[in-house]
């Protein structure tokens, strides 16, 4: 069995092995290797869809188009839900706690699925 550390992740992507500033939220996770890797690559793809949707403003083409608009808001609400869904599979019981409190997880896969069919 692979041995798993304890994260601090924040809603930025940073996942630090102790918490660093009291002024920051943070969801402890109890994460392997692997799976720390996977999380990374979640927060790198939510990243790079936000950094494009930055570009289309500057497009004249895409800039006045809803169609790419619904797209990039379908992108973001399934890359949420996709983050939010693996850090309560990694969380701790109070990260657990936390998220189902948020009450995200039902509405951000509705959400994200009801954009995304739309854009197809």
């Amino acid at each position: 069995m692979e041995q798993k550390g304890t994260f601090y992740v924040t809603a930025k992507g940073d996942m630090e092995p102790m918490p660093t500033d009291d002024h920051v939220h943070y969801f402890e996770i109890q994460a392997s290797y692997d799976e720390k890797q996977q999380l990374e690559h979640l927060f790198a793809k939510m990243h790079a869809n936000n950094k494009q949707e930055g570009l289309d403003i500057f497009s004249p083409k895409r800039h006045f188009s809803e169609s790419h608009a619904e797209y990039h808001r379908g992108k973001d609400s399934k890359l949420v839900y996709e983050l939010f869904r693996y850090l309560y599979l990694l969380g701790t019981e109070k990260t657990k706690r936390e998220i189902e409190e948020m009450e995200v997880l039902p509405e951000l896969y509705e959400a994200s699925h009801d954009t995304i069919e739309k854009v197809k």
